[in-house]
């Protein structure tokens, strides 16, 4: 393998910065490398690394290897731990190399004179014994077959978001195929573990057209249908003017409570919840999707402009379609087919349209 310098430079140039974290990494990838028997891992094709932690010493590790998440040689382990394994899959041998948590009180007597803590560090861990710096034990890797680089399997999709699933990532579950935030009550979206969680957006299907064509018709003998399916649907109605006042009647508790100032009034009954709340600007359509809770797939009436999936409701052949070029448009509904590349269905074809929204949409065939 080549010099320390050489890696650390060329590690440090790829990471963006020296520091201690690239010092540590390059020195763990050196040892790891050594103790499976790989004398230069770059271009190799039979090192895979498994990384425990994401922070700078990982980008030394695969500066030095060569080891990379696009090549599906190197494995992120959401652990927390500075350490990492490597693996030889010819011979099957296997090292993990753990940063030792008492190194640092050592740095002081391996960089005397250095009175920036920093800097102390990088000098540290570039000269510290390999027993001081490391806890390196020979492992055993039961590597699956999908987990391979240049691994091809067959692609599956999620019955509940309808995302692609490569690799054998997905989840059987109740007799259904779902990708893993899913199947975990989640939905497509990554979840964090703290205040930048992410909320899962369900389905939004656009019910759109002009006015009095039928739109609210047509959710109506869609939710049926759709529920008798099994799917929890959510409704949306976009409304052009102010907020009604009548939804939160004058003279209740509640409107009472708004009339003093609250900015968000809620209503609870033993079996359901209303919200209102005041807003400086217009919720966006996933915000509002996402506040209704646990639901499988929203039927939206209008926001026709949005680039999300939609069906057209069309009155008669007189007038141009709203959304005949739009690239989201999924089907027309119609007594009169109009001349286009997408299905159109008869006002009563409900089953036949909820079937498309669960090929198209909900990804059940």
């Amino acid at each position: 393998m080549r010099a320390f310098d050489e890696l650390l430079r060329e590690s440090s140039n790829a990471h963006g910065h020296h520091c201690a974290g690239q010092v540590l990494g390059v020195r763990m990838a050196m040892v790891g490398c050594r103790e499976v028997g790989i004398d230069e891992p770059k271009g190799c094709k039979k090192l895979i690394v498994y990384a425990e932690m994401d922070r700078c010493a990982t980008d030394a590790v695969q500066a030095v290897t060569g080891c990379s998440l696009g090549k599906r040689t190197l494995k992120f382990l959401d652990y927390g731990k500075m350490a990492v394994t490597f693996l030889n899959t010819e011979t099957g041998k296997a090292s993990r190399v753990l940063a030792r948590d008492d190194a640092r009180s050592l740095v002081g007597r391996y960089a005397p004179d250095v009175t920036n803590p920093r800097e102390a560090q990088k000098q540290a861990y570039a000269v510290m014994p390999e027993d001081a710096l490391f806890s390196i034990k020979p492992v055993s890797v039961d590597i699956a077959e999908q987990d391979m680089p240049g691994f091809r399997g067959a692609r599956v999709y999620c019955a509940n978001c309808g995302e692609g699933i490569n690799l054998r990532r997905e989840v059987r579950l109740g007799g259904r195929t779902l990708c893993v935030p899913c199947a975990r009550g989640g939905g497509p979206h990554p979840k964090g573990s703290g205040s930048s969680k992410l909320e899962s957006v369900p389905n939004i299907v656009l019910i759109v057209g002009y006015k009095k064509v039928g739109k609210t018709t047509l959710i109506e003998k869609l939710i049926p249908e759709l529920s008798s399916r099994g799917y929890r649907v959510g409704t949306i109605k976009h409304h052009h003017s102010d907020f009604p006042a009548e939804i939160d009647t004058a003279g209740t508790d509640t409107w009472r409570h708004r009339q003093a100032g609250a900015w968000g009034v809620a209503l609870a009954t033993p079996n359901d919840f209303a919200l209102f709340r005041n807003s400086e600007r217009s919720p966006s359509l996933d915000q509002l999707a996402s506040a209704l809770g646990e639901i499988d797939i929203v039927l939206v009436e209008g926001f026709h402009e949005e680039p999300r999936a939609k069906i057209e409701v069309l009155p008669d052949a007189t007038k141009e379609p709203l959304c005949k070029t739009d690239r989201h448009l999924l089907a027309f509904v119609s007594p009169h087919p109009p001349e286009a590349p997408v299905p159109t269905f008869a006002p009563n074809s409900i089953k036949p349209l909820a079937d498309l929204i669960e090929h198209k949409i909900l990804a059940r065939s």
